[in-house]
């Protein structure tokens, strides 16, 4: 089969040997492959799999499953999207059948492949780690991102008023339709406006470094801060009296390195609570834009312009759809 790999800073579409579906298992004929920030790290080298996982890129696809290995429920033929820790970008991947999850109705394959990744984030950020509740107050950093689009979009459906931080007006326009109420635009301290609005009971925070003051001065008291991404830098000065004050609570988290359990429990989590609201058309997939496979590059460089609402995806076979 044919695959992506990250090689010298470049994605490679090349050779490689097709893996078996052993029991537990199912084989996904990928139609479609979501890009992520993960994949555009790994590519340039800077983000390695964990141990065991494909060396592919691709941490989410759809496609219809064509083969099933002992003790699952899957049948060929079914349609279904897929989280994973790498390996979506190619023909054909094998998962763990716990990781897949049916495609909504009303959503197509192209707009499934966009899903798993940024939802997964998304609801496992705000409402099992931030133990967020209804009609609390959430701040959104990078509100435009494909993590962002969803996380308003879910705020919205569970009662929870959300502002954001973005880079132009056009991306907070974007925003203020999917249902935030606001927001701020960085550069020139713009994200002081951002005081107008606190203070906030959850903070999802991908950039990290250099908005840890602010964030910690936003929080409301017993007030949750969950940090998911360094695009901001790796190094902070914190008022640790403040988050004294504020009995705070700071969280670390990833998802690629989740084990396997509790990646299928997040799963389940979402298709009891989170899938039904697409049929309602509560939720819907935020897909900027599609790329074939052999475009790859001009895909990954739209990606890093960090001028994307939502997402991209890349096709990989355009026969499915």
């Amino acid at each position: 089969m044919k695959a992506l790999q990250g090689v010298e800073g470049r994605a490679e579409w090349a050779e490689q040997p097709v893996p078996a579906c052993d029991v537990g298992e199912i084989r996904i004929r990928v139609a479609a492959a979501g890009l992520n920030r993960a994949d555009l790290l790994q590519r340039a080298g800077l983000y390695p799999p964990p141990p065991g996982a494909s060396p592919i890129l691709g941490l989410e696809c759809a496609g219809v499953v064509s083969e099933v290995g002992a003790g699952c429920d899957w049948k060929v033929g079914d349609r279904v999207c897929a989280l994973l820790a790498g390996g979506g970008m190619a023909e054909q991947v094998v998962i763990d059948a716990r990781h897949a999850l049916p495609i909504p109705d009303g959503v197509s394959l192209h707009e499934a492949a966009a899903l798993p990744e940024v939802y997964a984030t998304a609801w496992l950020n705000l409402f099992q780690l931030g133990a967020l509740t209804p009609g609390e107050k959430v701040l959104l950093h990078a509100g435009a991102s494909g993590v962002g689009s969803a996380a308003i979009q879910l705020c919205k459906a569970f009662g929870n008023p959300c502002w954001v931080s973005v880079g132009s007006a056009d991306r907070l326009a974007y925003c203020e339709s999917l249902g935030a109420q606001g927001g701020a635009l960085r550069g020139d301290d713009g994200l002081q406006a951002l005081r107008d609005f606190a203070p906030f009971d959850v903070i999802l925070d991908p950039v990290g470094g250099n908005y840890a003051a602010l964030n910690l001065q936003l929080l409301a008291l017993d007030g949750r801060w969950v940090n998911i991404g360094l695009m901001g830098g790796r190094q902070a000065e914190l008022d640790m009296a403040l988050l004294l004050a504020k009995r705070a609570q700071l969280t670390g988290s990833t998802l690629r390195n989740r084990d396997d359990q509790f990646k299928a429990d997040l799963l389940r989590d979402l298709q009891q609570h989170v899938w039904p609201l697409f049929a309602e058309g509560r939720l819907r997939p935020q897909l900027q834009g599609t790329y074939p496979v052999k475009d790859a590059e001009a895909a990954f460089a739209a990606l890093a312009s960090n001028q994307i609402n939502g997402k991209l995806v890349l096709v990989i076979d355009d026969s499915l759809s």
